[in-house]
């Protein structure tokens, strides 16, 4: 996956702040540092091409690696819920709980503890850490970023 973004500032260890214009598509799952209210999100990605802050530059990211990413994420919480929810409503009642509470509150709990042990193998580096972490393949000119954006005068009578 390739996105276009500017250079902020750069950081200690080979590694820049870049920004990141956002899609329409993109979601407010708030994982890239944005609000709803920003246009923008900020990612630190590898400079192994030595970009300096104000650059335009193409960041990518393999598309296997960021659905990898996205199934760490998303996808061990999801289990972790169904998992807690059905634990939770079939042993709930042997212990004189209602089962659809007692279903609910343990998923909500195995959703969190998830989360918890993501974040802590995530710091410790157990996913794999530079495969999952943008790179900054290219500095880009004014001129090659305003061909990429501009848009034909014919197709803005479209829009």
């Amino acid at each position: 996956m390739k996105e276009i973004g500017v250079v902020k500032k750069e950081l200690k260890g080979n590694k820049a702040k870049v920004a990141i214009m956002r899609h329409a598509a993109c979601g407010d799952c708030h994982a890239c540092e944005v609000s709803s209210d920003k246009k923008e999100m900020m990612a630190e990605a590898r400079n192994d091409v030595g970009a300096k802050p104000g650059d335009n530059v193409v960041v990518e990211m393999e598309f296997a690696n960021l659905m990898r990413a996205a199934g760490i994420a998303y996808g061990m919480p999801l289990i972790a819920f169904f998992i807690g929810c059905f634990g939770g409503y079939f042993l709930g009642p042997s212990m004189g709980w209602d089962p659809v509470f007692s279903g609910f509150i343990s998923g909500i709990v195995l959703t969190a503890v998830a989360y918890l042990i993501i974040r802590v193998f995530d710091r410790k580096g157990a996913f794999g850490g530079k495969r999952y972490e943008p790179v900054i393949t290219e500095i880009m000119t004014q001129e090659e970023l305003d061909k990429l954006v501009a848009v034909p005068k014919d197709r803005m009578k479209a829009f």
